[in-house]
């Protein structure tokens, strides 16, 4: 019978990523894996203190903050690992007495983990995973590492009706984790992109041709070499996408 394999490419999500990642496990109340190496309520704190972490870092990335966020990282990446181990061996355990791969990759995928392979570790687009008072989003990247997203925010009266009062958020990543929500709350949001361009080849500010840009992307002119420079309020020209909602658990 073929073994089964627990992905570790949680390792290579972005901070959002991987705390959303974290908090999307569970072991408490499983009939199979009960006794993990690290609690769930251990690995939320760890994933808890890599987002604080990683906010500080955000307004002041000072060396000392980026250090601190990597300590926090490398913390609950240990203990995810640990899990992991620990979820293989139980899988493969499982599989073996009911004679089913199937059986064993089934405890895997109810832990909140991923089996190995071909496809393993894909995030799709929207809101991606959600808990008690936090949802996590994640949209496409319109150009790698050279980006800044927007996202528009607001509690509407029920899904999919757009929300009548919105918040602005601007951010260089392509994860958003919105926290602090009531069990209930109807969140949505939708999301825009700016890539910059360098005025020296396209001064227009308008997409270069035979560019690809995703449809929710526009463009602002580069200050200096390579930082791009804008002001964002309800008159900057940007395209958002369409909304997205979600009912917090």
């Amino acid at each position: 019978m073929k073994k089964i394999k627990v992905s570790r490419k949680y390792k290579k999500l972005n901070t959002p990523g991987l705390v959303a990642f974290a908090k999307g496990t569970k072991f408490q109340g499983d009939t199979a894996a009960t006794t993990p190496p690290n609690a769930d309520t251990a690995v939320y704190g760890a994933a808890d203190n890599l987002h604080a972490a990683n906010t500080k870092r955000q307004i002041n990335p000072s060396k000392q903050n980026t250090e601190a966020e990597q300590v926090c990282r490398n913390i609950l990446i240990d203990m995810l690992d640990a899990n992991a181990n620990y979820l293989e061996t139980i899988s493969n355990s499982v599989a073996r007495a009911a004679g089913d791969y199937e059986a064993g990759k089934a405890v895997v995928n109810r832990i909140g983990f991923l089996v190995a392979g071909k496809g393993s570790g894909k995030r799709n687009i929207g809101f991606i995973d959600s808990g008690v008072g936090w949802a996590h989003a994640h949209e496409a990247k319109s150009r790698k590492g050279n980006e800044g997203h927007i996202w528009k925010a607001g509690v509407p009266e029920a899904k999919g009706t757009p929300p009548t009062e919105t918040s602005y958020m601007f951010s260089l990543e392509s994860d958003f984790i919105f926290t602090g929500l009531a069990s209930g709350t109807v969140l949505a949001y939708c999301h825009g992109c700016v890539v910059p361009v360098n005025p020296k080849v396209q001064p227009s500010g308008s997409a270069p041709s035979g560019s690809i840009l995703a449809k929710s992307a526009t463009i602002l002119p580069m200050n200096k070499s390579k930082h791009p420079m804008g002001n964002i309020n309800d008159n900057t020209n940007v395209v958002f996408g369409e909304w997205r909602y979600i009912v917090i658990p």
